[in-house]
């Protein structure tokens, strides 16, 4: 009897679970879970990772719902439109990781979809070629694969170098043999995503017909997300030696000493985002583990890209931007600052330095709540 008892709670409980989801599914935005058929980012062989093309998907970041699209060349865009590689009128593309890519927001709000209409009264096409995690070595890659392998035709770059670019540079993309993008990190770090198998399809199934087992979903998704953005004890190759920095074709520039503020060390907002990627500016630590040795890589990188537009006669600007992090200690004159307002100098780029703009407001919190993400450091809409 008591068996009975338990088995019909059981069938209760599954019943009202899965009526709940059926109902929460067709009421509830917020219900919207990645399905692993609509995937939109792949892995690459050449340039390590980046989208599908022609994708029109939905895609959350935190509690945030947001449409992604790509268009034919797998790049974020309006819609899923073919694009001609050999396109009449001007063209700028724009290149960068996850702040250009626009995580969170849809296009029309992303700086980049913003620019696109700007400048097409003009008679300018902007294309995004920004994606999540990528990196000088990424961005010298994918360009080479564009404008030979697919004879993109572009008239200027755009490249938005964030700070966590450094330490990426560093401990994470190598180019092999052939001259593809490899990244040298444990999967836990850097999950390959590609097609759904069977299991994956599942597990999908299950968790899109259950509350609890989509609550479930939610709560680990997060504490993921949570547990891999400050991993200083987890388990990573060895850094690499300092011989494996590549010659700068340009010429070496001299690394700027960092600026220390005692306050700098201890500084901090409640609830603001700290990541050991941003904050190498101000950090000796940080700065003399991977932040001088992924500058010169970085710059190495870089120089080749100059080499490899210069070639073809595009021109390319430069763009930097600070983090929460070096917003909450005032890093101004940041070391980012310096070393690259010397080699864009050194090197005929434009830059744009985007830093004042943020750090030259009086009220640090409420440049965090009017321009970043809450809970995140990357750009909403505003």
């Amino acid at each position: 009897m008591r068996w009975r008892a338990i088995l019909a709670f059981i069938g209760i409980l599954i019943a009202c679970d899965l009526g709940l989801a059926q109902v929460a599914k067709r009421a509830l935005p917020q219900w919207f879970s990645d399905m692993p058929g609509s995937n939109p980012r792949s892995f690459s062989a050449i340039y390590h990772h980046g989208f599908r093309p022609l994708m029109d998907t939905k895609q959350r970041f935190g509690p945030l719902l947001y449409p992604l699209r790509t268009n034919s060349l797998g790049m974020v865009d309006a819609a899923p439109r073919v694009v001609d590689p050999k396109g009449g009128g001007c063209r700028l593309l724009l290149m960068g990781d996850s702040f250009t890519e626009g995580v969170g927001n849809a296009w029309a709000d992303t700086f980049a979809g913003r620019l696109s209409a700007s400048l097409a009264s003009n008679g300018v096409e902007v294309l995004n070629a920004g994606v999540v995690s990528y990196a000088p070595t990424v961005h010298l890659r994918k360009l080479g694969h564009l404008l030979d392998d697919q004879g993109l035709r572009i008239d200027s770059v755009l490249l938005f170098l964030d700070l966590s670019d450094i330490a990426d540079e560093w401990e994470v993309y190598d180019l092999d043999a052939q001259g593809n993008v490899t990244a040298r990190v444990p999967d836990w770090l850097m999950r390959h995503q590609g097609q759904p198998g069977a299991y994956d399809r599942l597990l999908f199934l299950l968790q899109d017909n259950s509350v609890l087992l989509h609550l479930a979903r939610d709560l680990y998704v997060r504490a993921e997300r949570h547990w891999r953005g400050e991993p200083p004890d987890a388990p990573r190759p060895a850094d690499p030696p300092p011989r494996a920095l590549p010659e700068p074709p340009l010429g070496p520039i001299a690394l700027p000493p960092i600026l220390l503020d005692a306050a700098a060390r201890t500084k901090r907002l409640p609830g603001a985002w700290e990541d050991h990627r941003a904050r190498w500016t101000f950090d000796e630590g940080r700065y003399d583990k991977f932040g001088r040795f992924g500058l010169v890589k970085a710059a190495a990188m870089m120089d080749r890209i100059v080499l490899l537009l210069r070639d073809r006669r595009i021109a390319l600007t430069l763009a930097i931007y600070p983090w929460p992090d070096q917003i909450v200690v005032g890093d101004r004159n940041s070391v980012q600052q310096r070393f690259w307002a010397v080699w864009a100098r050194s090197r005929g780029v434009a830059l744009i330095d985007l830093f004042p703009l943020f750090l030259d407001a009086r009220d640090p919190p409420s440049v965090l709540g009017r321009y970043v993400i809450p809970r995140d450091f990357h750009w909403n809409a505003a």
